[in-house]
């Protein structure tokens, strides 16, 4: 398959479809995916998958505390 642009919302759909753990042929047919791109994009959310699912502590967020950039 050639180097194509590939919106956001199919790259989404496919995802979630291969999550599910259902037939990635037939989402690589019926989206008309290349293996190779389904495969590489399933390693990008692995990679994250320990951030994404980090447990943080309950309550408000902290922000981070820049110091003010001193008056020319």
């Amino acid at each position: 398959m050639s180097r194509r642009k590939i919106k956001l919302n199919t790259k989404v759909a496919a995802m979630r479809a291969s999550l599910r753990l259902t037939n990635v042929a037939e989402i690589i047919r019926k989206r008309r995916l290349s293996k190779q791109s389904l495969y590489n994009w399933y390693q990008r959310v692995l990679e994250h998958l320990p951030d994404i699912l980090a447990d943080e502590p309950p309550g408000p967020k902290s922000k981070d505390k820049v110091e003010p950039a001193p008056p020319f």
